[in-house]
Formats: C-alpha cells, structure tokens, sequence
C-alpha cells in the first residue's frame, strides 16, 4: 500500500511545475505522449514520494494524467525494488538513493 498525500504545496508550485514540465519537453516522461487536452494526455507533475512540500528535482515527475494515476497507486518509494528501473524512473530513483545515504 503506497502512503498517503502529505505536506502542502509551496507558494511557487506552478513555476516549479512550469519548469518541470518545460524540461520534459512537455511530454509524459513515463509513456512519452506529449501533453494533449484533447486525448486526456494533459501533463501534470507527481511528487513521487507524495509529499508535496518536496519539490526536490528527483522527487518531481512530467507524467501525463493517465500514468500520474497509475503511478500514484503503485509506486511507492520508500519500498526496495529489486529489478531495474525504467529508464524514465531510474533518475529519480537514483536521487532519492542519493538523498537518503543509500
């Protein structure tokens, strides 16, 4: 079971998304879809680890709604995964390693 929402968006949250979503190119980086209101592709931006005071870049995550959903119920990042990581979420990953010592 993944946690809960926590923390509360930072006065800045849209530059901050804003950014994230320009350094994706404006496309999902899960499934690569560019952002496209007319197909339910609208891009958003997930705090992987659900807190969403953490805004630290490898926390942060251009998915289009239907991945941010899916991930949102899977992912959990507190958990050790012992298979390879996608090449979209390997970065991330690596960041929050990097965050916590490991």
């Amino acid at each position: 079971m993944t946690q809960p929402d926590i923390g509360e968006y930072p006065e800045n949250w849209p530059e901050i998304a804003a950014k994230i979503k320009q350094k994706s190119g404006y496309q999902c980086e899960r499934c690569g879809h560019p952002h496209d209101q007319n197909t339910g592709h609208v891009l958003t931006v997930h705090h992987l680890d659900r807190d969403k005071s953490n805004c630290a870049e490898w926390n942060l995550a251009a998915l289009c709604q239907r991945c941010h959903l899916h991930i949102q119920g899977v992912v959990d990042m507190r958990q050790y995964f012992m298979f390879e990581h996608s090449d979209w979420m390997t970065p991330h990953v690596e960041g929050y390693y990097k965050e916590i010592g490991k």
